[in-house]
């Protein structure tokens, strides 16, 4: 009896784990730490990282500011991954730039947060 409830005990452990595996990390928001005006600084994927930039984000759409992603597309500094989500840069008004999605692995979707 002692032996059947171990292994219901290991089997459930097992099961819970597979569960657990399958889910997708939390969002969290990154920030963009770079001038708005230069598409290569847009682009560059290691210029977005978990440090807030103390700016006040919007959706205006204009300039690159933030964006909420997956846990799982951050590399080990905090900087998001460009084999899971790679960034080119879209011209809105005048000199300004915000991020766009070209490509990457990552299945989560692109939220961009610009401002104003």
């Amino acid at each position: 009896m002692i032996l059947g409830g171990a292994m219901i005990f290991g089997f459930s452990a097992f099961k819970s784990a597979e569960v657990y595996s399958g889910k997708k990390l939390s969002p969290v928001t990154i920030f963009f730490h770079g001038n708005s005006q230069s598409p290569t600084e847009v682009q560059d994927e290691s210029r977005w990282t978990t440090t807030t930039n103390g700016q006040d984000c919007n959706t205006e759409n204009v300039m690159a500011c933030a964006q909420v992603v997956d846990e799982s597309d951050l590399n080990a500094s905090n900087q998001l991954d460009p084999s899971k989500i790679q960034l080119g840069a879209t011209n809105t008004t005048g000199s300004n730039y915000i991020p766009s999605r070209t490509g990457g692995s990552s299945s989560s979707p692109f939220n961009p947060i610009n401002k104003d």
